[in-house]
């Protein structure tokens, strides 16, 4: 970001922290110029008495205005040029104030949730209480007289600091592990997360990249940090929470050994679909009465069958007609039909009315399942023929 260079320190002065006076141009920098430069080419934002402020307590313009400076380069190129002036077309080299555009915008995502908190955890009455302090200019009573006097005899080191904030809390537990601008649409619910949470597992909950994700653990963490924190510190957990964020009260609900059980039986041969499966509790409960073989058989439609199906098929099917009816029940009836049917919530009275069919099939005793392959597809056609008499029995 460009900024006035820093003039070296007279003789006998204070040193310069060149750091520190580099930090201060950029923040004045982005305050002023690039403000006004943003405000120019979204006026919108004019209509804001304040701009700076209300873009940075507002996470999503904040991060629209951090791609519009990404994607739109040449429009902010008087800012991106280094300590001689000459343009710097890469994000992770430095500028003139010595920082990339990579790390100024870790700065501004910082300063993006300290502003988010600080109007997220504000009482209710806040403007109130503050319109009140403004009214008392002058103390009134003999009390708050001597305390004047006192404050002002023994100086602000003698006055003690205000106990921090819920803002102030949630930031310092946070500050650290924000450096991203695709971090900045997240803030909302970071801020929503145990502040416990957030500093024993630190940079573990801010790689999370789906608001469903960080919710779902949210509301884990309410509930039990210990369950929370197995699943950030778990790589599979991690994926479910950027996959299908909705499948962690299944896991929940699973308890560790017998998702270590359902993990080790299904996932290489499920992958992310694992966790589509752990989205439904009675689908859950029917797998854990089940044996590992069996739902091996099912593994290629577990996350879609419901637990009444999963019930049936080893109620009245062999172990080997089980692939059989979902590859010729998928294939007859059609994905969405299929589901309807077998899936969630699915129809109890015809997923019965079909293993029954197929459990009196008089099969070739040579080779059953070759047999019932060849003669399940007419019964799927007899449903689809005429859905109210097949259901009826007829």
């Amino acid at each position: 970001m460009a900024s006035k260079a820093v003039k070296p320190a007279d003789k006998g002065a204070k040193p310069v922290d060149r750091d520190a006076a580099f930090r201060r141009e950029i923040i004045t920098t982005i305050k002023g110029p690039v403000t006004d430069k943003v405000t120019k080419l979204i006026p919108a934002l004019a209509a804001f008495p304040n701009p700076y402020a209300s873009v940075l307590a507002t996470p999503e313009l904040l991060y629209a205005c951090m791609q519009l400076v990404r994607t739109k380069r040449e429009l902010f190129a008087e800012f991106l040029v280094d300590a001689v002036g000459n343009p710097v077309a890469e994000d992770d080299k430095p500028l003139r104030c010595e920082r990339s555009l990579d790390q100024i915008i870790s700065m501004v995502v910082r300063s993006g949730a300290k502003a988010y908190a600080t109007k997220r955890f504000a009482p209710p009455d806040a403007e109130a209480q503050l319109a009140a302090k403004t009214a008392k200019s002058e103390p009134r009573t003999l009390l708050e007289k001597i305390t004047a006097l006192v404050s002002g005899k023994w100086g602000d080191m003698e006055v003690p600091k205000p106990s921090p904030t819920q803002a102030d809390i949630f930031y310092n537990a946070i500050s650290d592990y924000l450096d991203y601008d695709w971090q900045v649409p997240l803030i909302p619910y970071f801020a929503e997360l145990p502040v416990k949470l957030i500093r024993e597992m630190g940079r573990g909950v801010t790689t999370l990249r789906t608001p469903e994700g960080i919710a779902a653990l949210a509301d884990i963490g309410r509930h039990s940090m210990d369950q929370a924190k197995r699943i950030l510190s778990d790589d599979m957990m991690r994926e479910m929470l950027d996959t299908q964020p909705l499948a962690a009260k299944g896991v929940a609900f699973l308890g560790k050994e017998r998702y270590d059980y359902l993990h080790g039986t299904v996932y290489d041969k499920m992958g992310e679909k694992f966790w589509e499966m752990c989205v439904d509790t009675d689908r859950l409960e029917a797998m854990e009465v089940q044996n590992a073989k069996d739902l091996e058989q099912m593994a290629s439609h577990l996350h879609i069958l419901s637990g009444e199906a999963i019930n049936q098929f080893v109620r009245f099917l062999q172990f080997s007609q089980i692939p059989i009816i979902l590859e010729v029940g998928s294939e007859r009836l059609g994905e969405d039909k299929f589901a309807e049917i077998f899936g969630v919530p699915g129809n109890k009275k015809l997923v019965k009315i079909f293993c029954e069919k197929i459990k009196v099939a008089k099969l070739d005793p040579d080779d059953p399942d070759a047999d019932l392959r060849k003669k399940l597809p007419d019964i799927f056609n007899a449903y689809l023929r005429a859905p109210a008499d097949f259901e009826r029995g007829l």
